[in-house]
Formats: C-alpha cells, structure tokens, sequence
C-alpha cells in the first residue's frame, strides 16, 4: 500500500514538472514569435537627451527591444544600451556629465604645465593656425581628447571586437563617407571609435579614420537610420526623431551667421529624414524647447522624450510583454560585472616627431594592475598638452580572460610644428581714446628631442604711442620702438610656478610729441632680469577659485648702452572665489623704483579697466604705485557649448595711486573708484561695456571687444 502512495506522488510530480516545462516551452514559443523590436534614434545634438527618456518609457510598457541603430548623439545612447547600460544608468550619467569640460581638449587648469598656464592667459584667440607653406586652418574646433573617457564602461573599449551583432543588444552606428558621401555602418571594430565617427559633425569634431575611409557624422547622409535597422531585422521599429523642423527657428536668428548655418543645416536634414521615417512603424518626435547646441539643457530633454512615449502608450501597447516575459527579456540581455580587466601590455603608435621616450614617460599605468582609467586620462591629456598632437587616444586588445594589452594611439597635427596664433582687441573710452590692438605669435614645436620650442611674438608693445598726462590732463603723445631679446634659466616649481633669472638686452628709440620736456634717445639699453610666478587657479579666463600672483625685478645698468642705472620691482596677488553664480576677485598689487629714477617710459601708470577705471589708460603716472580691487561677476546666462554666449554682470571697488615721485608717496593720497558693466563672452574674446566714477568726480566710459593685451608689468611698455 506505502509503495503504492509512493508510486502515485512520483507520477504526480512527473506530470506537474512536464506541465510546466510545456507551459514554459509554450511562453518561450510565443515569445519567439513576437515580432522583433528595432529601435531607431536619430540626431540631434543637445536634443538627444530626449533618447535617456525614450528608454525609460519603454522599460515602465515592457516594451522590450531586440535591435538598436542610432546616428551622432543617437548613436551615442544608442551604444549605451546596447553594450548593456540600464536606462536608469545612462539617466544618471547623462545627468551627470559636464559637458564644458567634455568640449575643453586639455587638461584642467591646476593641471598644466606653468608654460601652458601662460599660454592660455595669454592675449590671443583660443584658435590656432599651422603654417605649411600657406596658412593651413585645422579640420575641427574641438579634438574630441576627453571623449574617450566620457562613458567609462570597457565594453565600449573591448565589445565590439566580436562584432556588433554580438553585444547585448545587436547595434549599428550610422557615420558618412567624406570622400564618397555613401552610408557607412560598421558591424564590427572599435565600438568608441565608430561612435566618435558618428558625432563627428564636420568642421566641429575632426573626420574618423575608419580603415582607407574618412568619416564625419552620419547626419549628412541617414539622420534616423530606419532603413539601416529594417536590414539587421527588425520587424516593427520604432523610430525617436529630435532634430528641430525648420518652423521651430527663431527669424530673429536669421541676422547671425551662426542662426542661417544651423538653420541650412536643419532644412537639408529634414528632407532626408521624412521619407525614412514613412519606413517607420512608430515615430516619436519629443516636444523640445531647445537648440541642438545648447549641452548644458541635454538632460531637460529626458523628461520631454519620457513624455513622448506615454503619449503613444496604447499604440504601442501591442509590443508589450507581459511583466514575467519581460523580467526574462531582461534577464537574457543583462551582463554580469566582469570584474577588474588587468593589462599585461603596454604599446604605442607613435605617428608624430615625440620620441616614443618623451611619451611613454609620461604613462603611469602599472603592467600587471587593473586598468585605471582616471590616471590614464590625466597622462593622456598631459602628453596632449605638448601642443603637437592632434589626438592622443588609446585602445585595448583581449590578451586572456580579463587580461587586455593596452596601446596609446599619438597623432600629430597635420600643420605641425609651426603654430600661428592671432589676436585682436578694440578699446575704446570717453574722450576720444581708441585703440585697434593687432597680434601674433609664432611657435616652432618640437625642435629638439628634450622638447625645445622657439617663439616669437608682435604686438603693440613692440611699438607703442602712449597718451600722456600731466596733473590729470591730456598733453599729448610719447612714442617708443623697441626690439628686445631676452636669454633667461628658469626653475619650474611643480606644475604651478616658475623661477627664473636672466638677461635682457634690446634697442630702444623714444621719442617726446608732448607739450612737456621728457627724455628723448635712441640706442642700446638692457640689464638683468627675475621674476618668481606661481598660479593656482581653477581657470585662465575668468577664474572660479584659486590664487595666483608673481614678484617681479628688473634692473637697468649702463654698460649695457642706456643712460642710466635704475631698479623696479612689483608685485601682485590675486585671490578668486566662487558662491553660486557669484564670482569674487580680491587682488592686491604695488611697484617701486627702489630709490632710482624710471624712465618716462617705464613709469609704472594706472587708469583704464586694468585699474581705477574712473581715469583714461595711463593717466595715472609715477615711480611708485599701489592698487587694490573688489572685483564682482554674477553669472545671469550662459552655456556648455562651445558656441555658447555666457553673459555677466560687473562691479568693482578699487582704491589705490600713482606717485610721481618717492617722496610723495603716501596712502592718504589714496583715489577711489567704482565701476559697473556687462560682460559677454564671444569667439573674439570678450566684449565688455563699463563705466567707472571716482569719489573726486572723474569718470570714463568704456567699451572693449577681444582679450586685452597687457604688459608683463605695468612698468614694462
């Protein structure tokens, strides 16, 4: 009888498991005869962001995707998903990227050398020029350095490899043929290396190379790639269009070459997209408030791409799972955390005139340690920063089961080693002061194998008519041509100072067209030189945060060919700090003679927006000065793109003097002023309006456009 109990329950379960192993087989069979789900997102820019809440819509349907295809910010997301990212991941990533600084090539600040500190101080537009016979311009605004690092998931390194179709979702990235204009859509590679291509829009990003191609965005060609993902094999597609119809554009816009550009662009992009999207199964189209270049917006658009989708909640409705069946959709499509990957290799390929040395000297990944991903960044962006390099990258090749070579990919400018960089500046204030400020300067890279470069700059202070006064009135001009050469050994100090001490000889032809008797003469002058520079600041144009200052020594001596002995020293000291928008500089500064007499010249001078803003440029003159500034900036607009206009509002308090003589020196000569202006940043540099007022009832108005040129001191004309 027991055995017989026994024998009944066997059966039972027997059956039970066969039924359920049926029902499973049933639910895998439907399953399998759902149609597969493409998913298609299209270019956009900023507006790409609408594709974070695509995503997130379609996982709270259960609508499950089978294949994905994506074109520049598309392809971006795209690679995202496809390599495995939860929507909830890439969510977060995109709210949390810094985009200002995706679109800044080097290094930041702190982290520069103090040479390239000075350089990007410096008065010139942030545009450079090769010289190769002709003047050569480069092939893109931004190299794109950062953006390997942007989306730090190894998959995107390694994953592609074993072809496209092999990633947890089959994927295409939709680039254009520079040469031909046909289509292009890898199935196998460089996953990264195929997105950058696909973004690359031109004379913004450089062309990819991609094999004997060259490739640049594939907007040009296939904005929203139906038909590219009908041909993996989706059956129904769902296709996310965020490029903005022609209608959307501001007419107001149609002034500025910038608005006619984007908006010819937008117009020879629709006409390829509509046809395409008539191929499509579902079209969403996010309603955006927003332009394509506006980056530092791209995750207000994840709400807007959410919205969109519910609002097709019911059509799409068939496409849904069931929450079980979807649950085991995920499942099949996740990807375990593979652990650290271990690099067993080190190589490089070094197409520039660096020695293979000088670079890998600089790279401080350990054979035989996991990846660090963060120091390799920094490295890669140090070796950058040498200035001859169009892109230094990197890659990684499976050695073994979590083991990977790592090779560091060095390209050189094609315009290299000649470097032009130009500036400009207008100044203008009351009093009919104007002043049209032309420079260039010229740089030879890499002269030697220790990294030696040759320099030369032009400017105005190469030849200079400086307005005169004299108890504050006009008496006319005093003019100054000068040729100097400088020999100087210094000490770098870390990353954030110099030292260094030398000679400095030149001729010197100076010349009175004032009412007043000043020194005139032409001849050989020179002396010795120091100078003790530190800077750690956060930026170079207009700093958040940090301090930098310098000390400053020069000495004339008359057996170098001048007309006498004399001594100057200055000093300065800036503090910045940043509360919100707020942006507060706080500087000191003063200079002497030490007892000798200057030269007109070389009289330290105030006046202008350099200091105490109520007076003209140099109407304050004298053997001593003194200057202390309240500087404030508040933020009201402002972008992460590199075309972005980002406005300020001025205000400053300063308090300081000029003293013709030493013996008159005294603080309660003390002239106080105050200032307030505007602030716009454009390409040019920025363009300021201000007006200053002293408390004796000077005042001056001002309007500049460009980065004003300024001398080392403000005793060196």
């Amino acid at each position: 009888m027991a055995l017989r109990v026994w024998g009944s329950r066997v059966l039972l379960s027997v059956c039970l498991c066969l039924t359920a192993l049926t029902a499973a087989a049933l639910m895998a069979e439907a399953a399998e005869e759902r149609p597969a789900v493409g998913l298609v997102l299209g270019g956009g820019g900023a507006r790409g962001g609408a594709h974070v809440g695509v995503l997130l819509a379609l996982r709270d349907l259960n609508i499950p995707v089978d294949y994905v295809a994506g074109t520049s910010m598309g392809a971006v997301v795209g690679a995202l998903y496809a390599v495995g990212r939860t929507p909830d991941e890439i969510d977060h990533l995109f709210r949390e990227l810094a985009w200002a600084d995706i679109f800044n090539d080097y290094p930041a600040h702190p982290q520069r050398t103090f040479r390239r500190k000075q350089d990007a101080s410096g008065a010139f537009l942030p545009f450079e020029w090769g010289w190769r016979g002709r003047l050569v311009m480069p092939n893109g605004i931004i190299a794109g350095q950062k953006f390997s690092f942007v989306f730090r998931d190894e998959s995107l390194y390694l994953g592609g490899y074993q072809g496209f179709d092999n990633l947890v979702y089959p994927f295409r990235a939709v680039a254009t043929d520079l040469q031909t204009g046909e289509l292009v859509a890898p199935e196998q590679g460089n996953l990264l290396k195929v997105v950058r291509a696909s973004m690359s829009i031109p004379g913004v990003f450089p062309p990819v190379r991609w094999g004997q191609r060259t490739l640049v965005d594939g907007y040009l060609v296939r904005n929203v790639p139906v038909d590219v993902c009908r041909r993996m094999g989706a059956e129904k597609i769902i296709a996310v269009d965020v490029e903005p119809l022609p209608s959307d554009a501001d007419p107001a816009s149609f002034h500025e070459l910038l608005g006619v550009t984007l908006q010819k662009d937008v117009i020879v992009g629709r006409h390829s997209v509509v046809p395409v999207l008539r191929e499509a199964d579902f079209v969403i189209r996010p309603e955006l408030e927003m332009n394509t270049l506006e980056y530092e917006r791209a995750d207000d658009a994840i709400g807007p791409g959410y919205e969109a989708v519910m609002a097709q909640a019911d059509a799409l409705r068939p496409l849904a799972l069931s929450p079980a069946a979807y649950a085991e959709h995920l499942a099949r499509h996740s990807r375990p955390d593979p652990g650290p990957l271990r690099i067993t290799a080190i190589g490089l390929r070094n197409r520039t005139r660096v020695s293979d040395q000088a670079i890998l000297a600089n790279i401080h990944q350990e054979v035989g340690r996991p990846l660090d991903l963060d120091r390799l960044k920094g490295d890669l962006l140090t070796i950058y920063d040498f200035g001859i390099f169009s892109l230094v990258d990197f890659s990684l090749e499976y050695t073994g089961p979590r083991e990977a070579r790592l090779t560091i990919h060095a390209d050189e400018k094609y315009y290299a080693p000649h470097i032009l960089n130009f500036g400009a500046t207008y100044y203008g204030a009351t009093g009919n002061e104007s002043l049209l400020d032309a420079r260039l300067r010229w740089t030879w890279l890499e002269l030697n194998r220790f990294g030696a470069e040759l320099r030369t700059e032009s400017g105005q202070y190469a030849n200079t008519i400086q307005p005169w006064y004299h108890d504050l009135r006009y008496r006319g001009d005093y003019k100054t041509q000068a040729m100097t050469l400088r020999a100087e050994l210094g000490l770098r100090i870390g990353k954030w100072g110099e030292l260094r001490a030398g000679l400095d000889y030149g001729y010197l032809h100076a010349s009175d067209r004032t009412e007043l008797p000043l020194t005139e003469g032409r001849g050989a002058r020179g002396g010795w030189v120091a100078a003790l520079q530190w800077d750690k600041l956060d930026l170079a144009g207009l700093p958040l945060d940090g301090y930098a200052g310098y000390l400053r020594y020069r000495g004339d001596r008359s057996a170098f060919g001048g007309d006498r002995d004399f001594d100057q020293l200055e000093a300065r000291l800036l503090r910045a700090r940043t509360w919100g928008r707020n942006v507060i500089h706080i500087s000191v500064e003063g200079g002497g003679a030490l007892n000798s007499d200057l030269p007109e010249h070389l009289m330290f001078t105030l006046g202008g927006l350099d200091g105490l803003t109520a007076f003209a440029g140099k109407q304050l003159r004298g053997q001593e000065y003194a200057l202390g500034r309240l500087k404030w900036h508040h933020k009201i607009h402002g972008g992460a793109s590199p075309f972005a206009t980002s406005w300020y509002l001025l205000a400053q308090l300063e308090a300081g003097n000029a003293w013709y003589r030493a013996a008159g020196t005294s603080l309660r000569d003390l002239r106080y002023t105050g200032s307030v202006g505007v602030v716009v940043t454009t390409f040019l540099g920025p363009l300021t309006a201000a007006y200053g007022r002293s408390t004796d009832g000077h005042d001056t108005a001002y309007i500049t456009l460009g980065f004003r040129s300024r001398p080392l001191a403000r005793g060196t004309q």
